[in-house]
């Protein structure tokens, strides 16, 4: 829980967006989920639609790899696979105090990085 008076900047949010959604759509290019069904049957998916997940996944790998690994795994474990601080602190191998100063320049650096892109 953030305390009062903390907010994030909208680059920031935008880049845990993207983060998270990113992993949806690269599950769902793992599962090989092409089509959509909607309630009122099958609708076909366009390729044009599946090409466009394909190339937002891979351009928003391109600008988490200009981080580092230690951020990468901040970002990742704590907004993708929403692991408690203790835990990623323990993956990452350094204290809970050194991941919260860690998480927020992470975050920046996605931020920068994505918007560099145009991917905000």
């Amino acid at each position: 829980m953030a305390p009062a008076g903390f907010r994030l900047g909208s680059d920031q949010v935008l880049a845990i967006l993207r983060l998270r959604q990113c992993a949806v759509e690269r599950t769902a290019l793992k599962c090989g989920r092409s089509t959509r069904l909607t309630n009122a049957g099958w609708r076909e998916r366009r390729e044009t639609d599946a090409d466009a997940r394909n190339v937002r996944v891979i351009d928003f790998e391109k600008a988490l790899a200009t981080l580092d690994a230690a951020h990468q795994y901040a970002l990742v474990l704590t907004y993708r696979d929403r692991v408690g601080h203790a835990a990623t602190a323990a993956a990452i191998g350094c204290s809970i105090r050194t991941l919260a100063y860690m998480v927020p320049d992470a975050r920046r650096r996605l931020a920068d990085a994505l918007d560099r892109r145009d991917l905000l």
